[in-house]
């Protein structure tokens, strides 16, 4: 036995100093210690084997270095890092996608789990974090939050886990990536202004702008009422349509050869291209055509939605709140008011009414075929097109419809025409 000062006891389980058990001479408990030293790695794993028997303390040890071992083998990391240190080569690796996407939602991503998951999981093993204590951190997250997240929040949540347990895998850290289950809620669907109403906010909003008190107020209304127009008619989100500029603007033909816009834009998904309805094209000249009224020359690296000094216009929910209230359609039929999200709703349900594909649809929107699927697909029951799409009949209806007059006869009542 190896004369050292820590060692009260002292066993080489393999003979060849890879698999060592001891108990520490530094405290009173009987349990075993394991030293284990793994071929290609430098150093020692040195764990508490949080037994005094030494049967169990052996089969640990031996289970253990196996285990490490085959990790090495297969050129995965021997020794798993803590879900901080983890978390910090992840965020390192996110600098390229600061510069190019969408900077401030990376941002917030990255806020929300130094706030929550890194203070819950700071110092556990990476490897050692398995489903149970996925759902014991969102039970703590739920309960400690002072207002209960919204589900859209945890599911939000949920990716950027997912995303850091998939960057450990890659890195070898891990075998696997943990389910991370929320509590299921009930899909609403998504709050958008009818066709009806569609219209009469349509022909509100050049009222809207006559009646302005002053030319200030007349171009806020003037490019609130086209950005009304383009979000409906485009789908893009609030954030990709206040960093959009006249540069991320070309245009494609279709099939007939007529001209249709597309918008590259910067969201929460990335970069995309977006293709607009017909309409967006001439408002964007009326946009330009004030703009350069206003500076000359246009810069193409300025906001489109900008405020007389060329910065972009930060929100428009007061304004659209006001146009929507003085035209009579601004609380949806659940009783809650309607904000410029809405508009992006309006643009999916428009589309499906159309006969747009789903999954054209979902790649111009940047979304997934289940989000449209379960956020607008309801609404396709009730849209007009759709209902005589589902009951329509041919010329000779069959015997399997049972028509009020052939009920009537088969109860051997008179039919409604006598």
């Amino acid at each position: 036995m190896p004369s050292h000062k820590h060692y009260r006891e002292y066993r080489d389980v393999r003979s060849d100093g890879s698999i060592i058990l001891y108990r520490r001479a530094d405290t009173i408990s009987d349990n075993w210690w394991v030293r284990l030293k793994i071929p290609g790695h430098r150093g020692y794993i040195v764990k508490s084997a949080k037994t005094a028997d030494d049967f169990n303390a052996r089969r640990l040890a031996e289970d253990l270095y196996y285990q490490l071992e085959g990790r090495a083998r297969r050129g995965e990391a021997v020794k798993s890092p803590t879900f901080k240190q983890v978390f910090e080569q992840w965020k390192a690796s996110l600098a390229v996608d600061r510069a190019i996407g969408a900077s401030k939602y990376i941002a917030g991503n990255i806020r929300q789990m130094e706030l929550w998951a890194v203070g819950y999981f700071e110092s556990h093993l990476i490897s050692a974090i398995g489903d149970k204590a996925i759902v014991e951190f969102l039970n703590w997250r739920i309960k400690t939050a002072k207002k209960p997240p919204a589900i859209s929040t945890l599911r939000n949540q949920r990716t950027v886990l997912n995303q850091i347990f998939q960057f450990a895998k890659a890195r070898g850290f891990r075998n696997d990536v943990p389910a991370i289950r929320l509590p299921s809620s009930r899909q609403a669907t998504r709050n958008d202004i009818p066709d009806a109403e569609w219209k009469t906010l349509c022909a509100y909003l050049p009222r809207y702008v006559k009646k302005a008190r002053d030319k200030l107020r007349k171009r806020e209304r003037f490019y609130l009422q086209h950005y009304i127009l383009i979000l409906a008619n485009s789908g893009i989100r609030i954030g990709e349509a206040r960093t959009l500029r006249w540069r991320d603007l070309s245009e494609t033909k279709t099939p007939q050869g007529d001209r249709r816009v597309i918008f590259r834009v910067k969201g929460k998904t990335g970069e995309r291209e977006v293709v607009c309805n017909s309409p967006v094209t001439d408002y964007l000249e009326n946009l330009r055509e004030v703009r350069q009224a206003e500076v000359g020359t246009l810069r193409p690296d300025e906001p489109i939605f900008c405020n007389s000094n060329g910065r972009p216009i930060g929100s428009y929910k007061r304004g659209f709140e006001q146009v929507l209230a003085q035209a009579g359609i601004l609380y949806g039929p659940d009783g809650k008011p309607r904000v410029p999200y809405s508009l992006r709703h309006t643009y999916a349900t428009m589309r499906l009414a159309e006969g747009v594909g789903v999954y054209p649809l979902a790649t111009n929107m940047g979304t997934s075929v289940k989000m449209i699927e379960d956020f607008y697909g309801k609404k396709r029951v009730r849209d007009p097109k759709m209902a005589a799409e589902l009951t329509k009949l041919s010329e000779a209806p069959d015997s399997r419809f049972i028509t009020v007059d052939l009920l009537r006869r088969l109860e051997g009542k008179p039919s409604a025409e006598h």
